[in-house]
């Protein structure tokens, strides 16, 4: 009796969460796909505006538009992008000028990697706050206009390149230009 009963005690839990799995196949996927969209949405309205928008701003393709969500990408690419980030979570993939991009979860930050079709990676870039920002920079820009506001600020990591580039989104008299710095606070061409 005491067997029956032990097995009785196991096999209804196992019953139970085998039922529930077999019900909605699918579901649970779906749930946490829609969980997920949440949580970006709140991301968006906390921040005013979504990832994409601060990375792409100031930018648009031949055709007036953003990016473009992609599921096709080239195994090369991704190949890449896995060399590259081996440890990238919620990776996300678009098209946008002709190339392929990764955004993706990055530790604490949220990053964009872009990748040439042959699987060669032009930059990552990655919204990053003021205090992260080389003082240099700052300097230059508040020296030149002390008035000025500034807005987004890009951290954009170029492969075999020594110093990273910043894109910083500046604000005066209601104008708004995009500038780029090295780290060491000089104004560089950077070709978006």
């Amino acid at each position: 009796m005491k067997k029956f009963f032990f097995l009785l005690v196991l096999a209804l839990p196992l019953a139970m969460f085998a039922q529930g799995n077999s019900q909605g196949k699918g579901k649970g996927k779906e749930k946490e796909k829609t969980e997920r969209v949440k949580g970006n949405k709140e991301k968006e309205d906390k921040y005013g505006k979504s990832h994409e928008n601060v990375i792409w701003e100031g930018t648009v393709d031949k055709n007036g538009r953003g990016p473009k969500p992609s599921k096709n990408q080239p195994a090369k690419v991704r190949s890449a992008f896995r060399a590259d980030y081996p440890n990238a979570t919620n990776v996300r993939w678009s098209k946008y000028r002709g190339d392929w991009t990764a955004t993706f979860g990055n530790g604490l930050f949220v990053s964009t990697a872009v990748y040439h079709a042959n699987g060669q990676r032009r930059d990552t870039r990655t919204p990053i706050p003021r205090t992260q920002v080389p003082g240099v920079i700052l300097d230059d820009i508040l020296k030149r206009k002390p008035q000025t506001k500034l807005g987004d600020i890009i951290k954009i990591e170029i492969p075999q390149s020594v110093k990273d580039v910043f894109r910083v989104k500046t604000i005066l008299d209601g104008v708004t230009k995009f500038v780029f710095y090295n780290i060491d606070g000089k104004e560089v061409k950077y070709d978006y």
